[in-house]
């Protein structure tokens, strides 16, 4: 698409490159050009060779060759195409694209409303930020202290205490914002009380406040951490979705990540699971951390990471089955380029408890024990079987050689098939031969493993969909009742209970604690459950996709009801019974005709 020349000349003229460079390194002006160590991927120096000139408003390395507008840097330092940096480029400067087919005062008006929710949200962070030294605040801080938070640390993530329902939404309506525009944002939820009255309050009240910040430093959201046990709240709690902030396209603390490559440099990224074990991460002295929120990893979040550094390093909770329920998640991290490695943690403990338990020191020599991830596969594949049963051997063999065939070097897969021989006593030569019939898609003999099942009528991909979007707390699917709905495989039923339980008792249900409560048998079930969403999440279509799974389950239930009625009508001859059939059919069929 061809852009305007006076609208890249409007462009450049707001994004001074000396300002847009200087977000990424440390500039020092040496008479008509500013100098910095060169912040540009691949290139890693000690002596300043970067310059950038104000006056022609562009960039040159002299150690590495490149240069270019501020256009071409911003290509070059966010991984993004020519209109993808010009997007990026307008939206820092709040100018609308040319392409924007939407007449002008409705971009304007969007714009206005986008910075007005932007404004309440920078307000409420520092409204909370400020509560903090309240002396009403003395258990959030307790909290504090007891987790080892430094107050520099506190304040880099601009931490927070909300101390209780109405003193945020006071705040604001005296800062003139409204109640629509509070709930907007998510801030503020809204009760309906028996009279039909109603009022608003703060949806994480009583809370830790954690505000989770873009990469353009904007405040989009807040997470709440409880103090204490409660039997009816979660303990972690993040306020709702909205067009600010969309959680799987959103990795907490990117914003301190990209303040850190500015300033030193990445050349891996650690990855944890929530925001307080990126805190406690980050409080330890590893600065390069963030973290996926609880949610599967997604392309988009691949793609930012990708920006900042080359390797990954995945540090989640130390349970075995539970990153065994992680790993598609991570070979998205692969397809995209990056090289991923995985921390292996002590059962049952995550990055925060091995910080406190063992020191900085510890958790840092962890990071560099990390395993590639063919590795990591290979490890949890292992413990699924009994190498000393011969049957058992000969299974884990079989797979084994799967994953191995898939990498890319010959010098790769030559080294993996030698460990693997020396682990079951098996010749590479033969180990050789069967990665090779994989290749060419030969099948190599081995004992059939379970297969999933699939269903003629799409029952079975709806129920899958259905209970990974709740495994993996989407908005959308909060409110489905599992109670009332019987699925028809015994492990997803399973899965269904366990969330309910889990909501019932206020507990959010995380899919690597979940994974541990099934035996290898029932773990492909549940894999196909948490794989069903692989080509959905992220599209445009998701929500209403879930709609349309929770249609297809509740027709279906309805005719299997309808049918099992129908069979009791004609066993049935009491005539008042009959009637009485026929008045719940009647119920049934209008009830399938929304369908």
């Amino acid at each position: 698409m061809a852009l305007d020349e006076k609208f890249i000349e409007e462009l450049k003229l707001k994004n001074n490159i000396v300002d847009i460079v200087g977000k990424y390194c440390v500039l020092k002006k040496r008479g008509n050009s500013h100098w910095a160590c060169c912040p540009l991927p691949g290139h890693s120096e000690r002596t300043p060779s970067f310059t950038v000139n104000e006056a022609g408003q562009f960039f040159k390395c002299f150690g590495c060759g490149r240069g270019g507008d501020v256009i071409t840097f911003i290509r070059t330092m966010e991984n993004l195409d020519y209109i993808g940096a010009v997007r990026y480029l307008a939206e820092n400067a709040g100018m609308a694209m040319p392409d924007d087919d939407r007449d002008y005062k409705k971009r304007e008006s969007d714009k206005q409303s986008r910075d007005r929710l932007l404004s309440l949200t920078k307000d409420a962070a520092l409204f909370y930020v400020h509560n903090l030294s309240d002396p009403k605040a003395k258990p959030h801080n307790d909290y504090l202290a007891f987790r080892g938070i430094e107050r520099r640390t506190v304040t880099a993530f601009g931490i927070g205490a909300s101390l209780d329902m109405f003193s945020l939404p006071n705040y604001l309506k005296s800062k003139g914002y409204t109640e629509e525009e509070m709930l907007k944002c998510g801030v503020c939820q809204k009760k309906v009380k028996d009279d039909g009255s109603s009022y608003v309050y703060d949806a994480l009240w009583g809370r830790l406040i954690i505000p989770i910040i873009n990469n353009l430093g904007c405040v989009i959201a807040f997470g709440g951490r409880l103090l204490e046990k409660k039997p009816d709240f979660a303990k972690y709690k993040n306020t709702q979705e909205t067009e600010l902030f969309i959680k799987n396209r959103t990795l907490y603390n990117i914003n301190n990540l990209k303040k850190e490559k500015a300033k030193n440099g990445l050349s891996s990224i650690i990855m944890v699971e929530g925001y307080m074990d990126a805190i406690s991460v980050f409080n330890a002295g590893f600065r390069n951390v963030v973290a996926s929120m609880g949610t599967s990893l997604t392309t988009e979040q691949a793609r930012l990471l990708k920006r900042f550094a080359p390797t990954v390093l995945i540090s989640y909770d130390g349970d075995g089955a539970g990153q065994k329920a992680t790993i598609r998640g991570l070979e998205i991290l692969q397809n995209e380029g990056l090289e991923v490695r995985v921390v292996t943690l002590p059962e049952g403990l995550d990055p925060d408890d091995v910080i406190r338990k063992f020191g900085a020191e510890a958790y840092g020599k962890l990071l560099e024990d990390s395993l590639p991830l063919v590795d990591f596969k290979l490890r949890i594949l292992k413990k699924e079987f009994n190498l000393s049963d011969t049957s058992e051997r000969r299974k884990y063999i079989t797979e084994a050689v799967k994953v191995i065939a898939e990498r890319p070097t010959e010098s790769e897969r030559e080294d993996l098939l030698r460990k693997l021989g020396r682990d079951t006593d098996t010749t590479y030569e033969s180990l050789r031969r069967d990665a090779e019939n994989i290749a060419s898609g030969k099948a190599i003999e081995a004992e059939k493993p379970a297969e999933i099942r699939e269903s003629k009528d799409g029952i079975a991909e709806a129920e899958r969909f259905v209970l990974c979007a709740a495994l993996l707390d989407k908005q959308y699917a909060q409110a489905f009742n599992f109670c009332g709905y019987d699925f028809s495989d015994p492990v997803r039923n399973k899965i269904a209970d366990l969330i309910e339980d889990g909501r019932e008792n206020g507990k959010r249900v995380f899919p690597s604690t979940v994974a541990t409560l099934f035996d290898t048998g029932e773990l492909v079930e549940y894999n196909a459950v948490l794989s069903s969403g692989d080509n959905v999440f992220g599209s445009d279509g998701e929500t209403r996709y879930f709609s349309d799974c929770v249609s297809k389950m509740m027709k279906n239930k309805l005719e299997t009801e309808l049918a099992q009625l129908n069979e009791v009508f004609r066993a049935e001859t009491d005539t008042e019974k009959r009637k009485e059939i026929v008045g719940a059919i009647a119920k049934i069929t209008a009830k399938l005709a929304k369908y």
